[in-house]
């Protein structure tokens, strides 16, 4: 059993009842809508050519014949990674026993794949987030203010956002090191444009960070902090949450103060797994038993606490299944 902390699965295999309302995939703070197209600009070439399509969610190129998902979402030998309109059928699978990574064989070769980000260097990096995640959905306030947004529609378009890499944390045996963000209305210092959250659906999309003008792949995102509920006795519910402060958590009540509380995200840090990576790209690590298909996972809470390798505190995390 892998060890997790209070997390909540970014992954939702099939559309949770939660997920009711109407809206936007990588959640963005300042505006309703997605983006739905590559990033241009600073941001142009930053991963969005190697996010396919597997199933509902996304896999990435890092090798030849080789991609990457999480692998909670799940799949099974002999289906297809849909990348740039061509479909890339999978041989072999090769589970990681230290984390939630997983990595596919193909039997046609990319075109080109993601370079890997393998220095420590990622706190306080900027990084691009992808997904397929739901809509932003109805507001969440407090005391008639906002505070973020309900998960909306998940209708499992590509989208981007960006945010900042705050630290890494341990998500305990079998998950690892995790890249830990937040959620903050007003960005990080550096922009307030384009500050992303994931949802249910964007778990196994890719983080990439720019390293010395070469973007590369940083993380795979793994869960979000929840749930959360309005009340003491109100109904638990998954959110893009900037502001916890007010907010019911594990039957407490989060003090409301002025500043925001903004909420966490997490994603599997590929640098601590570039050794086992590397060593499936080189055909040095014999491959796994055959799965099921995508399954039916939907978020559970678990209740086992997570260590901070950084020295920025969180008070809340995550799940899985």
């Amino acid at each position: 059993m892998r060890l997790l902390s209070f997390f909540i699965v970014v992954a939702a295999l099939i559309v949770s009842p939660l997920l009711t309302c109407s809206a936007n995939a990588i959640i963005l703070a300042d505006q309703w809508w997605r983006n739905k197209s590559a990033p241009t600009g600073d941001y142009a070439g930053s991963g969005w050519q190697w996010e396919g399509n597997w199933g509902a969610f996304n896999g990435t190129a890092i090798g030849k014949n080789y991609f990457v998902t999480a692998s909670h979402v799940g799949g099974s030998i002999g289906q297809s990674l849909v990348l740039n309109g061509v479909s890339y059928p999978t041989i072999a699978m090769y589970d990681d026993p230290s984390s939630d990574l997983r990595i596919w064989k193909t039997s046609k070769s990319f075109s080109s794949w993601a370079p890997l980000y393998t220095s420590t260097g990622e706190v306080n990096k900027t990084a691009v987030l992808f997904g397929r995640g739901t809509a932003r959905g109805t507001d969440v306030n407090v005391n008639g203010t906002l505070h973020g947004w309900n998960w909306g529609a998940q209708d499992q378009v590509k989208s981007w956002g960006r945010n900042k890499i705050k630290s890494f944390t341990s998500g305990g045996s079998g998950l690892g090191d995790m890249l830990t963000f937040t959620f903050d209305r007003n960005g990080h210092g550096d922009h307030t444009q384009w500050e992303g959250t994931t949802s249910a659906g964007d778990s196994s999309g890719a983080v990439f960070v720019n390293s010395y003008g070469t973007w590369k792949l940083a993380g795979i995102n793994y869960s979000i902090e929840g749930p959360f509920r309005t009340s003491a006795g109100g109904a638990d519910f998954l959110g893009a949450i900037f502001d916890k402060g007010g907010l019911y958590y594990q039957g407490s009540k989060i003090t409301d103060v002025s500043s925001d509380l903004p909420g966490a995200l997490y994603a599997t840090r590929v640098s601590s797994h570039s050794g086992w990576i590397n060593s499936v790209l080189a055909g040095q690590i014999a491959a796994s038993a055959a799965q099921p298909g995508f399954g039916s996972v939907v978020p559970e809470p678990t209740s086992v606490g997570i260590v901070l390798l950084a020295a920025w505190s969180l008070k809340r995390s995550r799940n899985r299944r």
